[in-house]
């Protein structure tokens, strides 16, 4: 039987830290790069860096002008778009938290490359990838008829 309560005592112990593990710490940004006309922009570059830790995070746009950042620590980042022939785009004080997905499409103008571009003041990001959906509900999954959720 001793055998036995060593066991016990194991799932007690190393059981109480399972529920963490499928918690996470990090964010992401995600987003894609397009022209003025709206067209997807390949091979762009795009940077994130973490304004207090200056840690930094580059890769390129995939063919739908798609990006993605994931596992990144919880803070404030500046993010910096460069493709030759177009402007370089800056975006600051992009804030990510905990366990949240930040979408942030950028629009790119022609222009020579000692040009650029710094948004500053803009309006606060949403989290537009949901974790959860099953958290979020519309009229009709609510059994209300549409127009009077």
């Amino acid at each position: 039987m001793p055998s036995c309560k060593f066991s016990r005592l194991c799932f007690l112990v190393f059981g109480a830290f399972l529920p963490l593990s499928g918690q996470t710490f990090y964010g992401s940004i995600v987003g894609a790069v397009t022209d003025a006309s709206k067209a997807a922009m390949a091979n762009a570059t795009v940077t994130v860096t973490n304004t207090s830790t200056s840690e930094r995070h580059t890769a390129e746009t995939a063919s739908d002008g798609g990006y993605r950042f994931v596992n990144l620590v919880p803070g404030t980042y500046s993010i910096l778009v460069e493709k030759p022939g177009f402007k370089r785009t800056t975006r600051e004080g992009v804030t990510i938290d905990v366990a949240a997905v930040a979408r942030l499409d950028i629009s790119m103008e022609v222009g020579d490359v000692s040009q650029s571009i710094e948004v500053a003041g803009s309006a606060p990001l949403l989290q537009t990838e949901a974790r959860d959906p099953a958290r979020y509900r519309t009229a009709r999954s609510a059994g209300q008829p549409p127009g009077r959720a």
